[in-house]
């Protein structure tokens, strides 16, 4: 059984204190933040594992084999950088890896050159509703795909990075030859500790004749003519191909297919109760560790999807409000 210990213990650090403390394959030892409130809620949920104000400390006093960095987006390389100094055996690394591609590239060599395998949680690419969508897609269930439409209620950084990891992959890591975007930046709207858009539209010809459009930012509100509430969880996914279309939301655990003169079907796919993407990555990583086996997939995934939204975000470069830098 492999050790596991928690950076950041906010929203995205809990799934990960919540998926180590499910895991068979993980005992969850330590965690850090030095937010005493936060520290207070994890010794509740998670009695007996130490805590700390600072992940230095953490890090000298009690290094677990894997290491799940959910800090701030801002701080990710540096804090990863200096937990990949302590030689774990593995690395949890929350979106983005850094905010921008040239510290991003940075961070993920150091990791490899490390041999320290390393998994970033873009859910999208292991649930089920996800990856059979995928399937059916490369399978041509609908036809040749000719545009993509994601309405997302995230900016393009936070959440958009999960939209375009997934199509990337959907797509066998097609080469975008068009970015087009525009940004409305008035709100001033930060997020994650990131300056970001509170409405963006952009275009991305992934490959030839292959159009995305993703609407961005907390003024976009997702709705579905065929998706139930509860069916809607997350970015809204409309697929339109040669021969059908899907609609799915990115966290349903479903998705609606139309193929031919069809008049379309709902399908469920969700993970099983009590389950969690999180936990089925460092699951993956623990089995990555065990086979010596250090797997990028997910991380250069990441990374691939950050050189777009920078390309996105740099077309914004006259306004006073730059994107995708630390807050001020």
């Amino acid at each position: 059984m492999l050790t596991g210990s928690v950076i950041g213990c906010g929203f995205g650090g809990g799934l990960s204190l919540a998926a180590l403390d499910k895991s068979g394959a993980y005992k969850l030892i330590a965690a850090a933040d030095p937010s005493a409130d936060a520290r207070q809620d994890v010794s509740e949920r998670f009695p007996g594992i130490r805590l700390f104000a600072d992940s230095r400390d953490m890090l000298a006093e009690c290094c677990s084999d894997v290491v799940c960095v959910a800090t701030p987006a801002p701080s990710h390389a540096s804090i990863a950088r200096e937990v990949v100094s302590f030689n774990p055996r593995g690395l949890l690394l929350e979106k983005p890896l850094a905010c921008s591609v040239s510290a991003a590239a940075g961070i993920l060599q150091e990791i490899q050159d490390a041999d320290c395998p390393v998994v970033v949680p873009h859910g999208m690419l292991v649930l089920p509703a996800a990856q059979e969508v995928k399937a059916r897609v490369r399978g041509g269930d609908i036809g040749e795909i000719v545009s993509v439409d994601i309405q997302n209620a995230v900016d393009l950084l936070n959440g958009g990075i999960h939209w375009l990891a997934y199509l990337i992959d959907v797509f066998d890591n097609g080469k975008p030859t068009i970015v087009n975007a525009a940004f409305d930046t008035s709100g001033h709207e930060v997020n994650d500790g990131v300056q970001v858009e509170s409405r963006g539209a952009t275009r991305i010809e992934l490959e030839p004749g292959l159009l995305v459009d993703l609407h961005s930012g907390n003024k976009t509100k997702p709705s579905s003519n065929v998706l139930s509430d509860e069916d809607q969880q997350g970015a809204l996914f409309r697929m339109t191909g040669t021969n059908g279309e899907i609609e799915f939301s990115a966290w349903a655990g479903s998705y609606w297919i139309k193929t031919g003169e069809s008049g379309g079907e709902l399908i469920k796919r969700a993970l099983p109760a009590g389950s969690s993407y999180h936990q089925l990555f460092l699951e993956q990583l623990a089995l990555n560790i065990a086979e010596g086996r250090p797997d990028y997939g997910s991380a250069e995934l990441s990374l691939a999807a950050l050189r777009l939204i920078e390309s996105a975000y740099r077309q914004n470069s006259n306004s006073q409000w730059t994107l995708g830098i630390p807050a001020q």
